[in-house]
């Protein structure tokens, strides 16, 4: 069983069964106020993509699913001796990537990866702590911060290719993992691991950890390799403490379509047309005249057709007000 527990004033409980552990994870919301930070997602932003049977799906789920499909992809093709071919088709390479149009090798290079016991470890910890950020800094800043990281390895080994001359292949998701691990330590450095680390210390052991196999690395290009870790460590440190001090990512808009200009169109003015209703000039002159002979002689001195023609013109008259 492994146990995570996120210590603070208010607390908020999930769980996830796996078939040989289970982990329970307490997610607590620290409180900020007091060291100045602030960090706010829109209500869109950090809701989950969509849902699968009550299960909410955010895209560091998919993304989880995607490495771990990549990792038994990558077994299969191990075990049906297709390595090569996998690798040519997927794994990043400079110049070959770039120049020979090859260009999704830039982002597929880190969904190959050798399975073994720390791939899989690894996929819970990027699962863990993925979600977590994402939950926090919303969709949209998540995908920013994982779309650097995956670059980051990219830029470097482009760069130094250009300047040695030499053809580099390059794959695997450890550094994805270490630069999502070290932004959800810098989210929350006081979680505890095991009851007694806290998610600063576990950080920086990594950090150390992962230097040190560098260096012992018999590779040629162990500096690059150790370049890369501090700079994927550095910017995913660098960046959420950012969004904690209330930095705000500047906002590009593509003109993918053109708008329609607006114009000023006059009212067309509408013709008046005679009301139906309206008593015409002969109805108005006999109304008028009956008008007169009632205030002389009454009400009672009119004939019948007199009344129904007073009538007549009195409902065109209401039927005119109501229109």
């Amino acid at each position: 069983m492994i146990e995570i527990n996120f210590c603070s004033e208010q607390k908020q409980t999930a769980s996830v069964s796996l078939p040989d552990a289970s982990i329970s994870i307490t997610v607590g919301w620290f409180t900020l106020r007091r060291s100045g930070m602030a960090l706010l997602s829109s209500f869109n932003e950090d809701r989950p993509v969509t849902y699968f049977r009550g299960y909410p799906i955010y895209c560091a789920t998919i993304l989880t699913i995607s490495y771990a499909v990549g990792v038994l992809a990558t077994f299969f093709a191990q075990a049906l001796g297709a390595w090569d071919t996998i690798v040519s088709l997927l794994a990043f390479e400079y110049p070959h990537s770039i120049l020979s149009g090859q260009i999704w090798q830039i982002f597929t290079y880190s969904f190959v990866d050798v399975p073994n016991f720390f791939s899989i470890i690894g996929l819970l910890f990027l699962y863990v702590s993925a979600v977590e950020i994402e939950k926090y800094i919303g969709k949209a800043r998540f995908l920013t911060l994982y779309g650097v990281i995956v670059l980051i390895p990219v830029v470097s080994l482009s760069a130094v290719g250009m300047i040695i001359n030499a053809s580099m292949p390059f794959y695997g998701q450890t550094q994805v993992m270490i630069g999502l691990f070290i932004a959800f330590c810098t989210l929350y450095p006081g979680v505890q691991w095991g009851g007694f680390l806290t998610a600063k210390w576990v950080a920086i052991a990594s950090l150390v950890l992962s230097s040190a196999i560098d260096l012992s690395s018999s590779s040629p290009f162990r500096w690059i390799s150790l370049g890369e870790l501090w700079l994927i460590s550095g910017f995913s440190f660098g960046y959420i403490r950012f969004l904690q001090r209330g930095g705000q990512l500047p906002s590009f808009h593509l003109p993918l379509r053109r708008r329609p200009k607006l114009r000023v169109v006059q009212k067309p003015k509408s013709r008046s047309r005679p009301s139906a209703a309206a008593p015409d000039g002969n109805e108005t002159v006999e109304i008028d005249h009956l008008l007169d002979k009632i205030s002389r002689h009454g009400l009672n001195s009119l004939t019948s057709q007199e009344r129904a023609a007073l009538e007549r013109a009195r409902a065109k008259l209401l039927e005119k007000d109501q229109r």
